[in-house]
């Protein structure tokens, strides 16, 4: 097994004993944990993984799993499916990801396996010696950078031999109208990059790559799948004024790899087998693009859902049962004269649950129907009454009730709550480690292992 020397995050960020945690934890039950606890259901993350995985399949297309959402190897093992998996193809937002994934994608390898890791931000110099330190324990062409600008990659193609050794496959990005990372078609910039690569020896093109964030605007599924039209066109275009800026010189032997997607835009896919007008049209889209691309797909928090996921309502059938991710939480105080319903405050504020918000309410969770799932809960858009978490600070958040007063359901201090957070990617965040529950087994309520999340950049 390779072994990376120091600076690496698993020596930077040494995690507790996973051991030592589920002894404490596994067959005790959700209510006898200590608040706040991150409680992930196994099953609702086995389901949404098979669910995209089969869709991706049917579609003839690749997958690419982004793992920032939860950082752990389990659930990332979940996404690409597994020992039955014969190429793993992942995206990390940190190099940290990549480093703890190590160890198994090297197991990956040794088995034969197919790896091709993307670190998936535009390179900055200072995490180049790391991750070529990975580059070499994996072999040459197996993980991949992004580039949008030619001084990346002119620092790319200086790197020496004994840093990053062969040639550094590289993902150019193209901005397709979210404006985050990326340079757009009609850009010199991104003609310019065509340009220099004609030239490079080391730096060699693996694809060209994009997100559509703003596809969380959706409101339906006919709505995510026109934003995966409109960024699979964008992207296209990108693509074909990359080639002809580079006199077409860049292709290789093969096609050129497209990846796009957002958790939205890669669920809708879900759609194209029925139940959705025009899918002809959207099919027909794709089988054009495999023409001349090879074409793959990218998502990460769909695995768990959240929120602002169920708001973009990119599938005709989720719901809240198909949110994997769940916030315990602890009643601290109650607050009986306040309003025309009483106020709740619980020890779990922006440091649990993150500030993003979502558009089908003013809250930054919901609180679940739990331990008894017949209770009345919040559901954007609808008439049922509930609690959510109406305001956070720091370390506090305050309970609100939607709904008519004398609905009110009443918590007492001590009482511990389950919250449906915004966005799981943020939320996770200040958790070491996920309680893990199985709802396909007898007692859904008993944890029945313990997985550890990654820290650091």
């Amino acid at each position: 097994m390779a072994e990376l020397t120091l600076p690496s995050a698993p020596h930077l960020y040494p995690a507790p004993s996973q051991a030592t945690l589920a002894s404490h934890f596994v067959g005790k039950r959700i209510k006898d944990v200590q608040a706040p606890a991150a409680i992930i259901d196994a099953a609702v993350v086995r389901r949404n993984c098979n669910a995209l995985s089969n869709a991706i399949n049917r579609l003839g297309v690749g997958f690419r799993a982004h793992v920032k959402t939860h950082k752990t190897l389990e659930m990332t093992k979940l996404q690409v499916g597994d020992s039955d998996a014969k190429t793993i193809k992942l995206v990390c937002s940190t190099v940290s990801e990549i480093e703890h994934l190590l160890p198994w994608l090297v197991e990956c390898k040794a088995q034969g396996k197919d790896v091709d890791v993307l670190y998936g931000l535009p390179v900055a110099p200072s995490q180049v010696a790391r991750l070529g330190k990975v580059a070499s324990a994996l072999g040459e062409g197996t993980l991949g950078v992004f580039v949008d600008h030619t001084a990346q990659i002119k620092a790319l193609e200086n790197v020496k031999g004994d840093v990053w050794p062969g040639h550094i496959p590289i993902w150019v990005a193209i901005d397709v109208g979210y404006h985050r990372e990326g340079v757009t078609a009609n850009s010199s910039q991104l003609a310019e990059i065509a340009r220099v690569l004609e030239t490079t020896k080391r730096v060699k093109l693996a694809g060209l790559y994009s997100h559509l964030g703003s596809s969380y605007g959706s409101a339906s599924a006919e709505d995510a799948l026109k934003y995966m039209a409109e960024e699979l066109r964008g992207l296209k275009a990108g693509a074909e004024a990359f080639l002809r800026a580079g006199n077409n010189s860049l292709t290789g032997n093969g096609k050129i790899t497209l990846s796009l997607g957002a958790s939205p835009t890669a669920t809708a896919t879900q759609n194209l087998f029925g139940g959705v007008s025009a899918v002809h049209e959207y099919r027909s889209l794709i089988d054009e693009v495999k023409q001349n691309f090879e074409l793959e797909f990218h998502a990460g928090v769909y695995c768990v859902n959240d929120l602002q996921q169920l708001a973009a309502h990119a599938t005709h059938d989720r719901t809240y049962d198909d949110i994997g991710f769940r916030i315990l939480a602890e009643v601290a105080s109650v607050y009986a004269d306040r309003a025309d319903t009483p106020e709740i405050l619980v020890a779990a504020g922006s440091i649990v649950l993150g500030r993003e918000p979502c558009k089908s309410y003013p809250g930054w969770a919901v609180v679940a129907p739990w331990p008894d799932k017949t209770t009345s809960y919040f559901r954007p858009g609808g008439s049922s009454p509930g609690w959510i978490v109406g305001r956070i600070s720091q370390e506090h958040g305050i309970l609100t009730w939607e709904g008519r007063a004398e609905q009110m359901q009443p918590l007492e201090v001590g009482e511990k709550v389950l919250l449906w957070p915004n966005h799981a990617c943020i939320a996770g965040v200040n958790f070491g480690w996920y309680l893990v529950v199985d709802s396909d087994e007898a007692d859904p309520e008993m944890i029945q292992d313990v997985w550890l999340r990654w820290r650091g950049w």
